[in-house]
């Protein structure tokens, strides 16, 4: 009998802290039937700032990934992130240029 790979949850239970006027507040907004719950109004808001972000998210996985093959990169993008302060993590498996 092959083995069977272990599933990954779909989701993740985290914990924070809230203060008592920012729980007051979900709290009216689930009394009112804005959010079913607060968990709902707390998974809309981290997905609010998610899209929000996206483009970050984006060039932050872009310049984090493993590229296979050929990589370039222009002179005018490398100084643009040196302008900006930050630094490239340049993986590949082949060539770099």
């Amino acid at each position: 009998m092959p083995k069977s790979r272990p599933t990954l949850p779909e989701t993740e239970k985290i914990t924070i802290n809230l203060g008592l006027v920012d729980l007051g507040q979900i709290d009216l907004l689930v009394q009112e039937g804005f959010y079913s719950n607060r968990t709902d109004l707390i998974r809309t808001g981290i997905r609010n700032q998610l899209a929000a972000h996206a483009d970050v998210v984006k060039q932050a996985v872009a310049r984090k990934s493993l590229s296979l093959g050929i990589q370039r990169y222009a002179r005018a993008e490398l100084e643009a992130v040196r302008a900006a302060g930050q630094r490239l993590r340049i993986q590949a498996l082949g060539l770099v240029v």
